[in-house]
């Protein structure tokens, strides 16, 4: 039984909520903005606050490796004493309610739905120059709070579901109660289909438009949460038909893909700091600034080891190295096949702080003299539109049609075309080459839930030395300080004790 105790900031400003900063007349981001919106500059302003939401270290910033990676067990905090234990807590599958990188995760994705609901509540406040600018504002804040949900629901299970700027007390208190997993899907596919059919993003983003978020971006994201859906024994029922419908938005995506030959897209592109806004496999990506100490990034610094075994791939300039490391072992197990373009080219070999040896990517790579990079998080791209339409055919029952793109990413990289026709055995093909492709992308614990079943998993975990591991560790606990708000409402995931 995973145990706990503490308080979360989003109970502070519930439990404040009668203080005067609660209805702030000119905060866009409080609970109220009254008057702030004047011009479409402000509404700009605002729909960049629920971007910069996004990159939270605790959400899709420097620290997501914990809640994806380290509980995958394909990455590792060496350092079991830091922080009373709780960094290390996520690859050791010892993770507690009171841990505060949870508190600090539920916190940070909360904040980002916030922000862009006081965005779509505040839309029509002013008079707009064309049309299409009030159209593609309410867009992409229908993307992020879709993104939002998808991760809650990944992460957490049944969570609360708030589509409307609360106001009062009465609202906030009204809401803190989780709802059915359904009803969080079913947020994240009206709005995805919001974007898709009504807005007027367009497919893809230009250049000048990194970062922001595309109908194409919306239909990737759609197929995934469909897919994941599909994969989840709570709507075994319902498999098939999901397949289906994740299988119709992900070749809507390859449909619009800007390339003839993915097999020719060259891999390093989308890595490259000075490329990758341009980039033909790109769909949404966080976007950094280099050079600016108020909005670079740190994934290259997450990842790089204390020295390194070869000079020409140093991935950042200050040689600053972080915490995150992958054991030899474990790199050996994921790259078992010679002639893999994604390793020789994308990862890296050298020591921990301890003086171990292991493995690294070059992912993030950024060499800008001032220390303030600018690699960004690649969210979405066409790999994983590729890769999902291989998983969403197999569970579909479709194997040929899965070996088909599967090898497609396989051929890219250098490999063979798999040997593996149908059952598990194509389907552990395809979920080890997504470690391959997605390595240190953030998306490993999450894409192990598609592909095996609790209790596959649970095999795996103590194969993999996880002693701790239980069928708690599936889903994250829900901060302590939440739950004591409303015990309820906001009842504990299962194996977890308040």
């Amino acid at each position: 039984m995973k145990l706990n105790k503490i308080i979360t900031i989003i109970a502070i400003i519930v439990l404040s909520a009668s203080c005067q900063d609660f209805l702030n007349l000119s905060d866009p981001n409080a609970v109220t903005t009254g008057n702030y919106y004047q011009n479409e500059t402000d509404m700009q302003s605002s729909l960049n606050g629920a971007y910069a939401a996004l990159k939270d270290g605790y959400f899709m910033g420097n620290s997501n490796p914990y809640f994806e990676e380290c509980k995958a067990r394909i990455l590792t905090y060496p350092d079991t004493g830091v922080n009373a234990g709780e960094n290390a807590s996520f690859d050791n599958c010892t993770v507690v309610p009171s841990n505060q990188f949870v508190l600090s995760r539920w916190n940070s994705i909360y904040k980002c739905i916030d922000r862009a609901n006081v965005l779509l509540k505040h839309l029509d406040d002013i008079t707009y120059t064309d049309a299409s600018v009030r159209n593609n504002l309410e867009g992409e804040a229908r993307f992020i709070r879709a993104l939002c949900y998808f991760t809650l629901v990944c992460d957490w299970g049944d969570a609360p579901v708030v589509l409307s700027k609360l106001e009062s007390l009465s609202e906030v208190n009204e809401n803190n109660v989780r709802k059915p997993k359904a009803e969080v899907y079913k947020a994240i596919y009206d709005d995805c289909e919001w974007v898709i059919s009504k807005s007027s993003l367009p497919d893809l983003q230009p250049k000048s438009g990194v970062g922001h978020a595309s109908k194409v971006a919306a239909m990737t994201l759609y197929g995934k949460a469909l897919l994941q859906k599909a994969t989840d024994a709570d709507f075994a029922s319902e498999k098939n038909s999901l397949c289906s419908q994740a299988i119709s938005q992900l070749t809507a995506a390859w449909n619009k893909k800007p390339f003839s030959d993915f097999t020719a897209v060259d891999i390093t592109e989308v890595w490259d700091v000075d490329k990758q806004a341009e980039s033909k496999e790109g769909i949404f990506q966080l976007s950094f600034v280099g050079g600016s100490a108020a909005a670079n990034s740190y994934y290259n610094t997450s990842f790089r080891p204390s020295s390194i075994d070869d000079d020409s791939k140093e991935v950042n300039a200050k040689k600053s190295a972080g915490s995150f490391f992958m054991s030899i072992p474990k790199g050996q197990s994921i790259w078992d096949e010679s002639g893999d373009k994604r390793f020789d080219v994308l990862i890296g070999s050298g020591k921990n702080s301890g003086g171990l040896p292991g493995y690294y990517t070059i992912k993030y790579k950024d060499l800008d003299a001032s220390g303030y990079y600018g690699c960004n998080n690649v969210v979405l791209r066409y790999a994983d539109v590729v890769m999902m339409l291989a998983e969403a055919n197999y569970h579909g029952g479709n194997a040929s049609e899965a070996v088909k793109w599967v090898d497609m990413v396989r051929k890219r990289a250098g490999l063979t075309n798999t040997t593996a026709t149908s059952g598990t055995a194509l389907r552990d093909v395809i979920y080890k080459e997504r470690q391959r492709e997605f390595a240190f992308e953030f998306k490993a614990f999450t894409d192990l839930k598609r592909g095996y079943s609790a209790d596959e998993i649970m095999t795996i975990m103590k194969a993999d030395g996880a002693t701790e591991f239980d069928k708690a560790d599936l889903l994250l606990p829900i901060p302590h300080a939440q739950w004591l708000l409303n015990p309820e409402g906001l009842y504990q995931n299962p194996g977890y004790v308040d």
